[in-house]
């Protein structure tokens, strides 16, 4: 049985790391560009971010909340060099990707997946951890199959293997880019030099999904056998396409999924994030959408963040002779961000720490804290044994100095 969709969307998520222009500079960049416009969070506009996330958060992520509108038209009159050095100041910036319209692409050759790119966002954080997000779209009355394919497909949008694989081409049919090539040359535009990620062994050929998807409850009610939602589930969880063959035994309710309701399903994986809802209720198309690319998809970038900047401080540990401006960064992370509580929304702390989980990011913390405290005792041994040496130094030349005084006094 085909199972139709009400409304979806998928967000592509690419990490990356500036390169050696730096943060400032960086910001820069963005500035110049046109298409790029700064995203100011006001209270009233934004009220769900500013009502979801406690103080410190909000302060660390949002700090445009705290601005008030005399600041926000100084800060705008302002030149591009001035704005890029107030910008850097702060920990994390969001910028608009502007489109003229919907950017309208094809996946396949005949009989291809229609799409639309809506939305592109830049999340960039003070230590040069960024994060591009595409939003697209499929077209209404589409199959649940084309979703799975589609996500499949998509995400290795900008792997150097892509063009190999004929049976994954995306021909795109807009006015903005002629061929699949030209979204790989604006990653690379807003990007940069992506040689970075090496440096903290990550893979940035495939990007991270995070996917809604509402299907019409004609195809999922009370009547609709659960072996066949749990088939497709389990492969929109895990990024798989539609004609993947899946084993009789699947997974673990408890442990692949998070079920707010009997028709509102999380799925979590290394990958990304899933949300399969039916519209046998009007809020699982509403309200819980809207959530779900809101409060909750902020919240899943900022768990990656947690990640990707724990996997950089390890690596500088490995290679910096500076052991105290690494420590002093880790201890940074450690007070802004780790003991720190994101949210008093019940099920944002349970998204938040399943995605902790399969991130493994608990396991990283710990990991280079036994390497800091190891690193620690090391570093305060040598400290200790270098200023006993140059105390038992300063000991001899005085000795010296006195010997070569008595000698003087002796031969006057």
């Amino acid at each position: 049985m085909e199972l139709m969709t009400k409304y979806q969307y998928t967000y592509f998520i690419y990490p990356y790391l500036i390169g050696k222009c730096g943060y400032q500079k960086y910001m820069q960049k963005l500035l110049k560009n046109k298409k790029c416009k700064l995203r100011i969070f006001e209270k009233e506009k934004d009220m769900h971010l500013y009502q979801y996330f406690l103080p410190d958060i909000r302060n660390f992520a949002f700090w445009s909340f705290g601005l008030k509108k005399d600041s926000l038209r100084e800060f705008e009159q302002l030149n591009i060099g001035l704005k890029s050095k107030l910008l850097s100041e702060h920990e994390c910036n969001v910028f608009q990707y502007e489109l003229k319209k919907d950017i309208q692409g094809k996946v396949g050759q005949e009989g291809g997946i229609f799409f639309d790119i809506s939305e592109i966002k830049i999340i960039c954080f003070k230590t040069g951890i960024c994060f591009l997000l595409f939003k697209t779209n499929l077209p209404e009355d589409k199959s649940f199959t084309d979703i799975l394919n589609f996500n499949y497909k998509f995400r290795e949008i900008n792997s150097k293997t892509y063009s190999m694989k004929d049976y994954e081409n995306i021909r795109l049919q807009s006015d903005m880019f002629k061929d699949i090539t030209e979204i790989s040359d604006l990653i690379k535009d807003i990007t940069g030099d992506s040689s970075e990620y090496r440096k903290i062994n990550f893979d940035n050929e495939k990007m991270m999904v995070y996917s809604y998807c509402c299907l019409e409850q004609n195809f999922w009610n009370d009547d609709t056998e659960d072996e066949i939602i749990d088939s497709m589930f389990e492969k929109y969880r895990m990024i798989f396409p539609a004609g993947k063959q899946m084993s009789d035994k699947i997974g673990e309710k408890k442990s692949t999924q998070i079920l707010d309701s009997k028709y509102v399903r999380y799925g979590i994986s290394s990958y990304g994030t899933v949300l399969l809802t039916s519209d046998v209720q009007t809020q699982n198309y509403t309200t819980i959408a809207q959530k779900f690319e809101s409060e909750y998809l902020y919240t899943y970038i900022l768990e990656l963040y947690k990640k990707l900047l724990l996997k950089t401080i390890s690596q500088n540990f490995n290679k910096t002779g500076n052991f105290k401006k690494v420590e002093q960064s880790f201890l940074k992370f450690t007070k802004n961000l780790w003991i720190q509580e994101l949210t008093e929304d019940e099920f944002g702390n349970v998204l938040a720490s399943r995605w902790s989980e399969y991130l493994k990011t608990e396991e990283i913390f710990f990991r280079l804290k036994n390497k800091y405290d190891i690193l620690y005792k090391k570093y305060n041994v040598e400290e200790v044994s270098q200023k006993n040496g140059k105390f038992a130094i300063a000991i001899v030349v005085l000795i010296v100095i006195g010997v070569i005084n008595l000698l003087m006094q002796m031969i006057s």
